[in-house]
Order: structure tokens, then sequence, then C-alpha cells
């Protein structure tokens, strides 16, 4: 088991970086055709799922260090995709949320991603698509213990 086990290891991570490709995780400028980088990208994401989360807060539901989660949203608040506002029950809390502007790129990049998925899943019969759910179901449980 262990031989058989090491066998395949090579095989996922030569398979992992085109697969990454394939699905546009790293590179949401080419989705949206406009200058945005990826851990833009992943801050309104996780905006547009968590309501006015101070920076801590989102710092932690990314796994973003402070400073880095910093620049990022000091960028966003430039393009006016994200707004920084003080918390009205305790006013040395900043929070972030998402601008009306930053809702309808996430909304875009999210529409461009479900579309590049789907052609990609269209290319699969009924049976390969259930296969292929079931074996990613199996690796998040797996990884994380629970199911999406």
């Amino acid at each position: 088991m262990g031989e058989e086990v090491k066998g395949y290891v090579n095989q996922v991570i030569a398979l992992l970086p085109d697969l990454e490709k394939a699905f546009h995780t790293d590179k949401p400028q080419k989705v949206l055709h406009m200058d945005i980088s990826f851990p833009e990208i992943f801050v309104l994401g996780q905006l547009s799922s968590n309501e006015k989360p101070s920076m801590s807060e989102l710092g932690r539901s990314i796994s973003m260090d402070l400073s880095s989660l910093t620049r990022t949203v000091d960028k966003l608040v430039k393009k006016e995709f994200v707004a920084r506002k003080r918390d009205p029950e305790d006013r040395r809390m900043v929070r972030v949320a998402l601008t009306a502007k930053g809702k309808k790129i996430i909304r875009r990049f999210e529409e461009a991603r479900k579309k590049h998925i789907e052609s990609i899943l269209r290319q699969m019969t009924s049976q390969e698509r259930r296969d292929l759910l079931n074996i990613l179901k199996t690796l998040h449980t797996r990884i994380y213990g629970k199911t999406g």
C-alpha cells in the first residue's frame, strides 16, 4: 500500500499546476480582463460571503497575515471595490465591506468561473462528472473533515 501511494505522488504533483491553470484559479485578471490579483479576488470573494468583518476576522478567515491583508485591502479601496468603515458600537474597530463596484466584480468573476467550469464538465460523460464530484468530495472530507 505504501509503495502504491508513493507511485501516485509524482503524478498528482505533475497534474495540479495544469489543473489550476485550466480552472483559472490563479489568474483572475485573465477572466475579468482587468488588473486584479489572486489575493484581491480572494478577499473580494470572502467579503461577499462574510458581512462586514473586522480586518483581523477577515485575516483569520482566509489565513492571511495582517500586513499582507492590509496591503491587499489598500489596493481594493483604491480601486473602489472595498470600503473601510468604523464599527458604530466600537469606534476603535474598523470593518471592511464590498462596495457596489466590488459586488459587481465578484459577480462577474464567479459567473465567468461557472461558465468555464461548465464548459469543462460538458466534455465529460454523466458518469465521469459523478465520479469527479465523488472524488472531490472525498478529498475535501479527508483534508477538512467535512464536505462543502
